[in-house]
């Protein structure tokens, strides 16, 4: 396999800044926090390994975008915001991060007028729990009287057509009724189970609390 050329430092710095995952992954934490972090708090905040904590740190202070005092034992880093692309990359990771949101509040909203037919709206899989890759759906669930179902998945399709397309992600909407949820809990279905793991619940109750709520009504 041909090896690929060096990258010149000059011409191309952020291939030196943003080459690697860890890289990226640790400058995120500092950008996002605005002050020093040890390498442990950088470790907690990323989820990555310690030794992808150390060669990302030593990655960017060559780079001179990040910067650390201190002993060896009470090291501090943080952003370097006198960094000539300091203003850029910030400008970056408040994309990212602003994207995800208008994400999820498109999702939130996705129901439109309907909205409090909802018996829960929830985002589950893999973007929940953090694992989604560029390809991944983004898969949601949401629950609803039988005689509002159908609807109410026709309008949350339709109202994200829009948002999907102009923030790039892919929706993958399930709707179910009360029905489908107790027989799912009941035979303790494994899409249920897991489903229902990891959540984010956007409007209403969790998934798996949806039936109860329901009894206590019916028999409370």
């Amino acid at each position: 396999m041909a090896r690929s050329r060096s990258q010149s430092a000059i011409r191309n710095p952020l291939t030196h800044i943003l080459g690697v995952d860890s890289n990226v992954a640790v400058l995120r934490e500092l950008v996002r926090h605005g002050g020093a972090l040890s390498a442990s708090d950088i470790q907690g905040r990323s989820g990555l390994s310690r030794s992808g904590v150390r060669l990302g740190l030593i990655s960017l202070e060559k780079s001179g975008i990040v910067v650390s005092e201190g002993s060896l034992a009470t090291r501090l880093h943080r952003f370097n915001t006198a960094h000539f692309l300091s203003p850029q990359i910030a400008a970056l990771y408040v994309a990212e991060k602003d994207r995800f949101t208008d994400i999820v509040e498109s999702i939130r909203n996705s129901a439109g007028t309907q909205r409090s037919l909802l018996r829960s709206l929830w985002i589950y899989g893999s973007v929940a729990r953090k694992e989604d890759g560029p390809e991944s759906d983004l898969d949601i669930g949401l629950i609803a009287d039988k005689e509002y179902l159908s609807g109410l998945v026709e309008a949350v399709r339709e109202n994200l057509r829009e948002p999907a397309a102009r923030l790039g992600f892919l929706p993958n909407v399930v709707g179910l009724d009360l029905e489908d949820v107790s027989r799912l809990a009941r035979d303790a279905d494994p899409w249920w189970l897991t489903a229902t793991l990891d959540v984010v619940v956007l409007a209403g109750d969790r998934p798996e609390e949806v039936p109860v709520r329901d009894r206590s009504h019916n028999y409370g």
